[in-house]
């Protein structure tokens, strides 16, 4: 039995072996107050594994040294010792600074197809109409996604 996790974090002691990336991810606790009568869980150390391709992939180049976003599945295991220990076996693997870049470069595209579809609006059917409204409400909505793209940036 397996269950589907996704995974934020800075990778540490990677190695690579026969064309297998693998690290340790260290996550938690998520907050800092348990509901009244829980117990917090500790910081939890996830062995991940992943091909090397999707690793060098998931990666802006040999520097991005950004956190990883990982998707996969838990598998217990055992060490070498017996000692049981969690596993990902990742499905996706994308930096945050990958991340990043593909939503820049989708919201330039989309700012592109808004902007021409104002300029057919108007052109077709004049500024006033309902069409260009429509076009230029949806440019705002890009705009508005460019900003908050910027000031998530600069936080």
């Amino acid at each position: 039995m397996s269950a589907k996790i996704t995974l934020i974090g800075q990778p540490q002691g990677v190695q690579v072996k026969n064309g297998i990336v693998s690290f340790t991810i260290t996550t938690g606790p998520a907050s800092s107050t348990a509901p009244k009568g829980l117990k917090l869980f500790k910081s939890v150390a996830y062995h991940v594994e992943c091909s090397e391709r999707q690793y060098h992939r998931g990666r802006a180049d040999g520097h991005d040294k950004s956190e990883l976003i990982l998707e996969g599945y838990l598998e217990p295991r055992l060490d070498e010792t017996g000692k049981l220990y969690v596993a990902v076996v990742a499905l996706s693997v994308i930096s945050k600074q990958v991340q990043h870049s593909r939503k820049v470069e989708q919201l330039r595209e989309e700012t592109i197809k808004a902007e021409e579809a104002y300029e057919q609006a108007c052109e077709q059917f004049g500024v006033d109409s309902a069409q260009a409204q429509s076009a230029a409400e949806a440019f705002e909505k890009v705009k508005a996604g460019w900003l908050k793209l910027k000031a998530a940036q600069a936080a």
